[in-house]
């Protein structure tokens, strides 16, 4: 599923009836309207007086004017800013009393002494909501979907807890009640390999059918980027600090006016180590302490955990936006967290986040600094939590980039301001240039607000599986442009511009015309002049923010569907024919199940009905697909000929989530994961017969099921000796016997086995013999013998991303090496023979090729992300030259 926010239409010039306030010659107000909504996404050159003194007040009575074409009553005031006469107050919109995701709507005030008058309003407003809000899906039940379902990338090993939160309404169509509910990792892997990356995840779970929606990551990551640390490069700073009555002195500043004599503070804490996993939660955990010296001289030991930098970076980003008049991050004048020194498995976590309420920095290592060493990070990081407390942009596609970019932008703002730095340096564009300790600047900035990226040919069409669809890989984008106008028209100014635009005009859901036009909206409220305004539209015009830029698009693949929706779509092939799910345009509706041929024509639906389907399965004669029961309190198993000539049967009700699928002839297997006991297990049903649990031993867990003449390989999975082991297992449903293929051997501990296929001769799979990241591709005889290495690991291994085989090919979703995303690095599909041989690239489409399914010979099927969204395409052969 991809997230797309709602798309504006061509502007409409209304004159509005205003009596008694503009005079005759005056330009009438504008109103540019929103799809899907009767409420105006902007009304300006307004000159209303207002009706009320109290500005909140006063702007609810504006919007009882029917031109809005909204009920105030579903308005709750969020906050009201204040910027010398200029103010906003900002409403969130409710319906029948729970929120509406990211619905923010807006009224822009000007005071003249004690007048004042209504000079602008917009934002999003849904009027055309009429869901239920009557839950039909209870807690428990949300938080058993949102764990055993949660997307690719947090599956196997690591075991989150979840906390359904509260009601909220999906803006989609007539609106959606979903519960929010939070995941958050708990490891329980064993001694060897890496530790898990933290997971905070914010999941949405369909309230009334039990569908999960999508999820997005709470945690703002970056990846290896620096600053200018001071105290890292050899720079004395001066602390606010606090002694205590037992004389050592703690990072605690109280020196800012943000100080009321109880809150307020700047603190900085010392994790001592601790792994960051114990970090995820709001707030500081008990028992971690603030940094503290026996004087008030804080030694190398602090400059190596990086709490000298911390702290008086944290100080300096309170004073940049102080200067912008705000009090805090928060801007009421909050205490601001930052904890340092937390480490990742018992190694360096090279990282640094933001996590909602509180600043985690890495240690550092041997290559890096600790990451509050950079100043622009420090900067960056903390205006995650100006945009948390002011527009809220989703951290989802085209809105988490304009989080990502102004969080660049501000960033870099603060270092150049707060250390000299001219903006005509070639350094000052870059982001975290300075946190390598063995590399010169532009090699290890993780990036460059000049790099004069241009969205129609720069944008990286990713699905929301990676990187929360393009939200870092696509900043600079949108921050180029800010940067561009604050090189040509002053620091301050260009910082005032930005910060109005973000707290007084942008919404949580805006895509970067969106923010193109809040820009603009801010630029014509300070009051800038015709030619400093041009100078901000030509900035965006050169990185191509205009509205349609997303058309200029290609491929080579053929098109098979336009725009898949269903969050969970995995396509799979047998012969001509692929299945796959897929939802309304809208992603509101139940996902169907689908069918259709790779040369072409209309898919073909197999089950649209009123429960949810997913990971349809075929062998081109029927097709199986799990769903939830009415009830949701059981999953399904269903089947069906691929052409339709008999109705659908179902072949197994489970209590457990199914995960997984297979089907072969009469055979059908199933995975299944109950989270009550967190096992995973393999069941496979021949004909009437009752169903088998192939992994049945105590304390084993099976995964990835794949049929072949009788025979089901699939994943084996136990702990022995404080290591988990993993191999493949064939199990014969005719015999009853099972043959558990030999482990490959690992060179750091047991290795870890993925995915196996079971072809006519053989089993494939895939196994990461030192925990890498690097996957061999192994093939052995279906009695586990012959094991030998198709594609051998080593340093030179692929990093998968998908993979699948047929009896002449196997296909392999790469991740090219290198650090950085970008069209040269997304994953792409390669191919190599069943006997060994050169990888032969598919397609040269730009854009990630996600998940997809082998056909036979060389065709395929896979998802693509190339042209904006999520499409279903196919190719017959490799492609000859890219």
């Amino acid at each position: 599923m991809s997230w797309r926010p709602i798309t504006l239409i061509a502007a409409l010039c209304l004159t509005l009836s205003v009596p008694g306030v503009a005079a005759a010659d005056d330009p009438p107000p504008e109103v540019e309207q929103r799809a899907g909504t009767q409420a105006p996404a902007e009304v300006s050159g307004l000159s209303e007086p207002a009706r009320a003194a109290d500005p909140v007040a006063a702007a609810k009575a504006h919007l009882t004017d029917p031109r809005y074409h909204l009920d105030p009553a579903d308005l709750q005031p969020v906050r009201t800013v204040v910027d010398g006469q200029d103010e906003t107050v900002r409403f969130a919109q409710r319906h029948r009393g729970v929120p509406v995701f990211g619905a923010h709507y807006l009224v822009h005030l000007r005071k003249d002494g004690a007048q004042r008058e209504i000079v602008g309003a917009g934002g999003r407003f849904l009027t055309e909501l009429t869901v239920d809000t009557t839950p039909t899906v209870t807690k428990e039940t949300a938080e058993k979907i949102a764990i055993g379902l949660r997307p690719r990338g947090y599956t196997g090993r690591e075991r989150p807890a979840a906390t359904a939160r509260e009601l909220v309404v999906l803006p989609r169509g007539t609106g959606v009640l979903a519960w929010h509910v939070v995941l958050n990792s708990r490891s329980e892997r064993g001694s060897t390999g890496p530790a898990s990356p933290p997971l905070l995840l914010d999941t949405y779970v369909d309230a009334h059918s039990g569908r999960p929606l999508f999820t997005v990551d709470r945690l703002r990551r970056e990846g290896p980027v620096q600053g200018t640390g001071r105290t890292a490069h050899g720079s004395d700073v001066t602390l606010n600090a606090y002694e205590r009555a037992d004389g050592a002195v703690e990072l605690r500043d109280r020196a800012r006016p943000m100080w009321n004599g109880s809150t307020g503070e700047i603190l900085t804490y010392d994790a001592a180590g601790a792994d960051v996993q114990g970090f995820l939660d709001p707030g500081i955990p008990p028992g971690t302490e603030l940094a503290e010296s026996p004087s008030p001289v804080f030694g190398p030991e602090h400059t190596a955990t990086g709490a000298v930098d911390a702290h008086h970076g944290a100080g300096l980003v309170y004073e940049f936006y102080r200067g912008l008049g705000r009090d805090g991050l928060d801007g009421q004048g909050g205490t601001m967290l930052s904890v340092v020194n937390v480490t990742a498995g018992g190694q360096p976590f090279t990282n640094a986040f933001w996590d909602g309420t509180k600043m985690v920095y890495g240690g550092g290592g041997t290559d890096y600094h600790s990451f509050a060493a950079s100043l622009d990070v420090v900067g960056h990081e903390m205006t995650h939590g100006v945009i948390t407390h002011s527009a809220d942009l989703v951290y989802l596609g085209q809105s988490g980039a304009i989080n990502e970019g102004l969080a660049d932008y501000f960033g870099n703002a603060v270092q150049v301001d707060a250390l000299g730095i001219p903006m005509s340096d070639p350094d000052a564009s870059l982001l975290g240039e300075g946190l390598c300790k063995n590399l010169p600047p532009a090699e290890c900035a993780g990036r460059d607000l000049d790099d004069a990226r241009v969205a129609a040919e720069d944008y990286l069409g990713l699905t929301i599986a990676l990187d929360n669809g393009g939200v870092h890989v696509n900043s600079t984008i949108f921050s180029g442009a800010l940067w561009d106008v604050r090189e040509q028209l002053g620091g301050r100014r260009a910082d005032r511009l930005a910060y109005k635009a973000l707290t007084e005009y942008m919404t949580p859901l805006d895509d970067f015309v969106d923010g193109r036009r809040a820009v603009e909206s801010a630029a014509r409220a300070l009051g800038w002049p015709a030619r400093d305004r041009l100078t901000v539209a030509r900035a965006f015009d050169r990185h191509g923010i205009k509205p349609g830029w997303e058309r200029h698009l290609r491929t080579d693949s053929r098109l098979l569907i336009d725009g898949v929706t269903d969050f969970n779509a995995v396509p799979d092939v047998a012969g001509d024919r692929y299945v796959i799910s897929d939802s309304s345009p809208d992603a509101t509706a139940p996902s169907r199940i689908l069918t259709g041929r790779l040369r072409g024509g209309k898919p073909v639906v197999l089950a649209a009905d009123d429960r949810w389907n997913y990971y349809p399965k075929t062998d081109g004669a029927q097709v199986v697909w799990a769903s939830f029961d009415d009830a949701r309190t059981s999953f399904r198993v269903s089947a069906r000929p691929i052409d339709g000539s008999a109705p659908a049967r179902v072949v197994q009700d489970t209590p457990d989530v199914v995960t997984g699928l297979a089907v072969a002839g009469d055979v059908i297997a199933w995975e299944a994961f109950d989270p009550a006991s967190g096992e995973v297990e393999v069941w496979a049903k021949r004909g009437a017969a009752a169903p088998v649990r192939l992994s049945a031993e105590a304390g084993v867990s099976g995964y990835s099921p794949s049929i072949r003449g009788g025979k089901v390989a699939y994943t084996r999975e136990w702990e022995e000796g404080g290591f988990f082991h993993s191999t493949p297992a064939v199990y014969d449903l005719a015999t009853g016997t099972q043959v558990v293929v030999p482990e490959v051997p690992g060179t750091v501990g047991p290795s870890y086995t993925v995915m196996p296929i079971l072809l006519e001769r053989y089993v494939v799979w895939t196994a990461d013999t030192n925990f890498d990241g690097r996957f061999a591709v192994m093939r052995a005889a279906h009695d586990g013998t012959g094991s030998t290495a198709v594609v051998p690991d080593g340093p030179a291994a692929p990093t998968l991303n998908w993979f699948d085989a047929n009896d002449s090919t196997i296909s392999m979703g790469l991740w090219p090496d290198g650090d950085t995303l970008g069209n040269a690095t997304l994953p792409k599909v390669f191919q190599v023979p069943l006997t060994g041989g050169t990888p032969r690239r598919v397609s040269c489409n730009a854009g990630a090729q996600d998940y997809f399914s082998a056909g036979t010979g060389a065709r395929l099927a896979w998802l693509d992300g190339t042209d904006g969204n999520t499409d279903l395409v196919t190719r017959d052969r490799p492609a000859v030259r890219c």
